[in-house]
């Protein structure tokens, strides 16, 4: 079925990004919410009468994902090809081993599946003509995530600025090379994965470039896009007053931080040279995530007062607890407070005030100890574990904070 908004003539184009198949939440497995999500897309695409599906980075959760995350990807790929006409773009994320994704790209390449894993060296084979370069509707810059390697060339003595310096000049002439490559009088869409400057952000998405140093603005993108399609960033958004640039936002909420974001695609329009329509497509919560705070003494009432939203899986709750429960297992009297409630709690925290040298974020704010998210979070234990160091010199306190990002963006490479 056509959608009747559809301009005729129109190519169609669904953007999406961040699917992080194989994510856990602790021990627990996404895939029936990652399941149901594939089947929404495929009924969507089919309604939609979608000419393109673009997966913008992130498409497993980490570079070796597990068989059954494996498996979901190429079922999905297969009915997809065997039930439309719709073709696929799948660029790498930072999650994504290039290499990995590109491993079997010439067989997806026979179902009209493009797969750019590794950034192209050459600005003129990131281009791709839909439905064909012969009379192109479409051109895409297909760009994947720019590894650090990708875009610059480490040099001994360093200092955070040059690298940040290197980093943006990087990106903003890889943009600029793609959009001079574009053919001329055809709309053009170009892809990224990387972080835009004043975005909104959530505690689920990894630095890419260690301490925000690759982070650009709206204007690194030539205005001879008529749309960026970007991913990283896991709540959908455009890129402030730049409509035309935007994160399509992760399919489910990856994490606890995310738990009131409205998850959805995006579908989009190009006749005669342009972009012709832009609109969101609520994708329906399959699992609700959801942040409960109480005190020792108000456990059970404050979970015998809620009541999840409906959806077809049960709600995921997250308990803190504010103060320290001293030789109380704060799980085990969370559980049985919740035994007969609609929902599960899965994970406590409890909080408690911290040493006014590790009390504020990098953003400012009042900060608790949650332990477990911070070992999720190194940078920032980090960064509060420097602030402890009121007598170290600036240039010593740079040259440990380069020599950080270098060791913690080898490792993240090599995870």
């Amino acid at each position: 079925m056509i959608n009747s908004l559809a301009t005729h003539g129109a190519f169609r184009v669904i953007h999406t990004a961040d699917w992080h198949l194989g994510k856990t939440l602790g021990d627990l497995s996404r895939e029936d919410e990652h399941a149901r999500f594939l089947e929404f897309l495929l009924t969507t695409i089919a309604q939609e009468n979608a000419d393109l599906l673009i997966i913008a980075g992130d498409v497993f959760d980490s570079a070796n994902p597990p068989q059954s995350a494996e498996k979901q990807y190429f079922d999905f790929l297969v009915t997809l090809r065997r039930t439309t006409t719709c073709r696929v773009l799948i660029t790498a994320g930072n999650h994504d081993s290039p290499s990995g994704l590109d491993a079997p790209k010439r067989l997806l390449g026979a179902l009209e599946i493009t797969v750019v894993g590794e950034a192209p060296a050459d600005p003129t084979d990131a281009i791709i003509c839909y439905p064909d370069s012969e009379n192109p509707a479409l051109a895409v810059a297909a760009v994947p995530f720019l590894r650090d390697r990708d875009l610059r060339t480490s040099a001994a003595d360093e200092s955070a600025t040059d690298i940040q310096h290197a980093l943006v000049a990087g990106i903003t002439a890889r943009y600029q090379e793609v959009a001079a490559a574009l053919p001329p009088g055809v709309a053009a869409l170009a892809t990224g994965h990387l972080t835009v400057a004043g975005s909104s952000t959530s505690e689920s998405e990894r630095e890419i470039h260690i301490g925000g140093l690759g982070a650009v603005t709206a204007g690194t993108f030539p205005e001879r896009f008529s749309y960026v399609a970007l991913g990283h960033l896991h709540r959908p958004q455009s890129c402030g007053e730049a409509a035309h640039i935007r994160y399509s936002g992760s399919p489910i909420p990856l994490s606890f931080s995310e738990s009131k974001d409205k998850k959805s695609l995006r579908l989009l329009e190009f006749a005669q040279g342009k972009l012709t329509q832009s609109r969101a497509i609520p994708i329906p919560l399959t699992r609700p995530l959801i942040q409960l705070k109480t005190t020792r003494d108000q456990i059970a009432s404050t979970l015998a007062a809620f009541t999840p939203p409906e959806a077809p899986l049960p709600a995921w709750v997250e308990l803190i607890i504010e103060g320290t429960l001293l030789g109380e297992d704060a799980f085990a009297i969370a559980s049985q407070a919740a035994a007969d409630r609609p929902f599960e709690v899965i994970r406590v925290l409890t909080t408690r005030e911290v040493p006014a040298a590790l009390s504020t974020t990098a953003s400012g704010e009042t900060a608790h100890s949650h332990e477990d998210d911070l070992l999720q979070r190194p940078a920032e234990v980090f960064a509060r574990r420097l602030a402890t160091e009121p007598d170290l010199l600036p240039a010593e306190r740079e040259s440990l904070e380069t020599a950080f990002r270098t060791l913690l963006e080898q490792h993240q490479d090599s995870a």
